[in-house]
Formats: C-alpha cells, sequence, structure tokens
C-alpha cells in the first residue's frame, strides 16, 4: 500500500534551479515525496549550470531532490524531462532513453480525457535568451540579489520586520518586460496549434498561469520553485490544477488527519441493527 498522501496521473514542475542560492530544494523533496503520479514532466532548468559552477552552492537537499526524481523513474513513474537554458547541456542527449527517464525538447501528452498538450520549457520561443551574454550577466546579478535579499531579511527578522523579496519583485518586472517583447504565451499557444495540440505546458518566465486564450488554446505555465512554489498536475479524469505550496500542504495536512475508521461500515451498521431487534 503507498504511503503517498496526495495522487496524480501527471505532474509538471519546471525552474527548480538546483544549484543556485534562491532553489527551494527542500519544498521541492516535500511535495515530491508526498505525491505519486503515473508520469512526471521535468519542464526544464531543473538543474542551474550557469550558477552552480561556484563551489558551496550545491548543497545535500538538492542532491536529495535528484534522488527523489530517480527514485521515482525507478518505481514505476514514467519521467520525461524537456532541457531549459540553464540546463541545455543536456540537449546533446535529445531523445536519449536512461531508464524510464526520456530526454528530449519536447513532449505531446494525452490527458486521460484525450486532450494533446504540447510540452517544452519554452526559452526557445524567448528571444532574449539568445543574447548569451547578456543571459548570464542578468542570472548572476539575480543570484547576488538573491544572496544579499536573505542577508536582509536576516536583519528584518531580528528587528521583527516582515521579510521582504526583492530579488523577486525584480525577477517579475524582467519576465512581464520579456513577455511583452516576445509575445511569449501567444507565440507558445500558436506552436501548439500548429502542432495539432490542444494546450501548451511550458516554464521559463516563472509566472505560473493556468488559462484558456482567446483561440481556445489552453495556456499552462507550471511556474518555479524560487518564488513561487508552484505545480502543475493532471487529475485522473484528465483535468488540470495549478497547485501552489500553500494548498499542497494544506491538502497533506487534511490526508494526515483524515480516520478512514470513522467512516461508516454497512456491515456493522447491519449487525448493530440485528442486535436492536433481538
Amino acid at each position: 500500500m503507498s504511503t503517498h498522501q496526495l495522487s496524480f496521473r501527471s505532474v509538471f514542475i519546471s525552474d527548480l534551479h538546483l544549484g543556485s542560492a534562491g532553489s527551494r530544494a527542500d519544498e521541492v523533496y516535500e511535495f515530491l515525496t508526498a505525491a505519486s503520479m503515473e508520469h512526471l514532466y521535468l519542464v526544464g532548468d531543473i538543474i542551474d549550470v550557469w550558477v552552480s559552477v561556484k563551489t558551496g552552492k550545491w548543497s545535500q537537499s538538492h542532491t536529495n531532490v535528484i534522488r527523489a526524481i530517480l527514485s521515482k523513474s525507478q518505481f514505476g513513474t514514467n519521467v520525461w524531462y524537456t532541457p531549459g537554458n540553464h540546463d541545455a547541456f543536456l540537449r546533446r542527449i535529445n531523445r536519449a532513453e536512461l531508464g524510464k527517464i526520456i530526454i528530449d525538447d519536447v513532449f505531446i501528452h494525452e490527458t486521460a480525457d484525450g486532450r494533446k498538450l504540447y510540452v517544452t520549457h519554452g526559452d526557445l520561443f524567448d528571444k532574449s535568451v539568445h543574447m548569451l551574454s547578456v543571459a548570464l550577466i542578468g542570472t548572476w546579478l539575480y543570484e547576488m540579489m538573491t544572496v544579499l535579499n536573505a542577508w536582509w531579511n536576516n536583519r528584518r527578522v531580528r528587528s521583527h520586520k516582515e521579510p521582504i523579496s526583492l530579488h523577486a519583485a525584480v525577477k517579475k518586472r524582467m519576465k512581464k518586460a520579456v513577455n511583452r517583447l516576445t509575445c511569449y504565451e501567444d507565440q507558445l499557444s500558436l506552436q501548439a496549434s500548429l502542432e495539432h495540440c490542444d494546450g501548451v505546458v511550458c516554464g521559463h518566465i516563472h509566472r505560473p498561469m493556468l488559462k484558456t486564450m482567446p483561440d481556445g488554446t489552453i495556456y499552462a505555465n507550471s511556474g518555479d520553485w524560487v518564488e513561487n512554489g508552484t505545480a502543475l498536475v493532471e487529475h485522473f479524469d484528465g483535468s488540470l490544477e495549478l497547485l501552489h505550496l500553500t494548498e499542497i500542504r494544506r491538502r497533506l495536512q487534511a490526508a494526515k488527519e483524515f480516520d478512514p475508521s470513522q467512516l461508516a461500515d454497512p456491515v456493522r451498521q447491519e449487525e448493530g441493527k440485528s442486535t436492536d431487534l433481538q
């Protein structure tokens, strides 16, 4: 019997940025070990090669996430990995099958209710990424801001003040600008339509979203595990839902508090009725 409290047909997660200062690896691990799924889609930027090369960035918690993913693949979960710009080195082995882990730029996922979803990280539709030097500078500046923000918030907490997220605010503005300049959502939705798909699942811009575009195409962005802590899930009836960490924890708590013995037992009820009649 499974020890998992949450069960889904499919789970889509992206932008874990393992190896960076901002990665919420402990929370990713918490989610992965508490959920079971038939399909696990890693929608890019799982490992942040751009910044993890520095000594001391990769911690045990980051290794734990990798082990959790490998464990999923070992015990029956199909793992599909579409690399992003921060783990683009994996594109050198596109179409490789490593056990139950398959790597490629694009996957077509069919939901339980027959809809087809175009799954890709999304950086190939972002013109700003092609200016590599600018992208690298921006990544390192964001990494420095993350470290400084953590130091500043420690001081605020000691002064009994609420923590603030400067780096998240800056990143949000940058990603909004990227979206305006490149029409990110429109381009991805169009590509999905050209591939005769009903929708697209992506990551990259750290803006979790699940909506229907004007042309009827589903646009789903699984978000990230740096600022937001979100996952896109498919239920067993094929319906899609965007879950935030707070909701994930609420459901886990509800599952732990659920006591099956409190449910009415028809056999015992009948036995009770027979005793009363006697």
